[in-house]
């Protein structure tokens, strides 16, 4: 029997294969989730780690390698959001982090934007990765609109940060979901919807960067599309999409299925995006020419023409299965270069008249009608002459003697401007109540809570705004 020995000087990196060069992090309750997603529907990837400061998630979790952190602090009952409490609990936690980043040469992690303990982790992680040159990659899902303006902002922060830190931020937006059918009538459903996105762009992501296969990527792929906006405005820039089927399937069957997916259904999406990453893996009965076939078939249903970048690799626990991931990416916040393609698409995007184009629309119109000085003056009509004299007989002001017709020195919109003949009674026009705003005592320096543009502080008459008349 040959005795395989590793010598020569890349002996050391001779062990070094898919999954022990990617390291899979996930924080706080979203990373939790998302990990859970990768044991229970991914490919067996074993080097899995979960942290957080709530003992339930981590009690919960199916993650074999998990830790609970801060029990002498918070006692398992989490941060509540305190970003600066999290931030005490790493601190207290480094020995126990110090040795996570040995080993591996990428690092993936997962977590909420709006959470405390997931940032605070993700802060101390890129600092410890830095020190043994290893790569970090985050993926981050940004809150729901309906949670509020505070967790808003905190996303935003963290994006910040991140984009600042790692050397490269995905950013997924989870409403994006909100209007799937099957997701509409059940909040869980859609929760668990977005963890499976996120696992699946996770798997893609550790397949681009070291997994070997017929077609292959590297990870300057991934940061030449998600590691360009340091300091920049651009807060969602990735979109993930996934389909697995028979390996023997219809190709249009499987790209109908693929396109059909929550997060890109939406064709508004289109305008911004001019990249794609697409992830193929099967069995050993998977070849170039089926690759070539799927790719080729994706890139005509797209409504507009972007660069795919494939990466194809072999898997013998699909069990005859093909699992096809695109990642979109959005590199240039102001899209001008992207080319659609011709209207005989049935894919092809229709663009609306802009804000510009419609406030131009209505000045050339005000302009056109005559103005409102320029228009001759009618003869009141009878019915207007009738009702008068009926509202002052019932009116309780009618025992008052006439009053002075006074015309007023400067013409306003709201004068209307009547002449009283004698024996009838000037009756004042009755206006609307103006009411003003009521001060919001204690939590005037809070954020206002802001639900789909609405503020939901404020009374139902002023926000909806009704007429209250007395």
């Amino acid at each position: 029997m040959i005795e395989f020995k590793k010598e020569g000087p890349f002996a050391s990196k001779a062990d070094q294969l898919f999954p022990d060069r990617v390291r899979i992090i996930g924080l706080g309750q979203t990373g939790s989730a998302v990990c859970d997603q990768l044991v229970l529907h991914g490919r067996s990837i074993s080097d899995l780690w979960v942290f957080d400061s709530d003992q339930q998630t981590i009690e919960s979790s199916i993650v074999p390698n998990r830790h609970l952190l801060g029990s002498e602090l918070v006692h398992g009952l989490g941060c509540s959001g305190d970003i600066d409490l999290a931030r005490e609990i790493v601190a207290l936690e480094d020995e126990h982090l110090s040795h996570i980043a040995h080993g591996c040469d990428f690092l993936v992690l997962i977590l909420g934007l709006a959470g405390s303990t997931g940032l605070a982790l993700a802060e101390h992680i890129i600092h410890l990765a830095r020190r043994t040159g290893a790569k970090v990659i985050v993926v981050g899902a940004q809150p729901f609109a309906f949670e509020g303006l505070s967790r808003r902002e905190k996303s935003i922060q963290a994006i910040d940060i991140l984009r600042r830190e790692a050397d490269s931020v995905l950013v997924l937006s989870q409403d994006r979901i909100v209007k799937n059918n099957t997701e509409v009538k059940n909040v869980r459903n859609g929760f668990y919807l977005m963890h499976q996105l996120l696992a699946q762009a996770t798997q893609a992501l550790a397949q681009v960067v070291c997994k070997r296969g017929l077609i292959q990527l590297s990870f300057a792929d991934v940061r030449s599309l998600y590691g360009r906006y340091t300091g920049s405005e651009v807060l969602e820039n990735c979109w993930a999409a996934h389909v697995e089927g028979d390996i023997h399937d219809c190709t249009e069957d499987l790209i109908d299925q693929l396109l059909a997916c929550p997060m890109i259904s939406n064709e508004s999406i289109w305008k911004h995006i001019d990249h794609a990453i697409v992830a193929v893996s099967g069995t050993r009965d998977l070849g170039l020419s089926d690759v070539q076939e799927m790719v080729g078939a994706l890139k005509e249903r797209l409504p507009v023409n972007i660069p795919i970048a494939t990466s194809a690799s072999l898997d013998e626990e699909s069990h005859e299965k093909v699992r096809v991931t695109v990642l979109l990416a959005m590199t240039t916040p102001a899209q001008s270069s992207l080319a659609e393609k011709p209207p005989g698409k049935k894919q092809a995007l229709t663009s609306a008249p802009s804000l510009t184009e419609t406030v131009a629309l209505s000045e050339i119109e005000a302009r056109l009608s005559p103005p409102m000085t320029e228009k001759p003056k009618s003869p009141p009509k009878p019915q207007k002459t009738k009702t008068l004299p009926n509202v002052v007989e019932n009116h309780a002001l009618a025992e008052t003697g006439p009053l002075p017709v006074l015309e007023p020195e400067v013409e306003t919109p709201r004068v209307v401007s009547a002449k009283v003949q004698p024996g009838q009674k000037f009756i004042a026009k009755q206006e609307e109540m103006q009411f003003e705003g009521p001060t919001r005592g204690r939590f005037e320096k809070t954020h206002e809570t802001m639900y789909r543009g609405e503020n939901l502080d404020q009374p139902t008459f002023r926000r909806r705004r009704l007429v209250i008349k007395v």
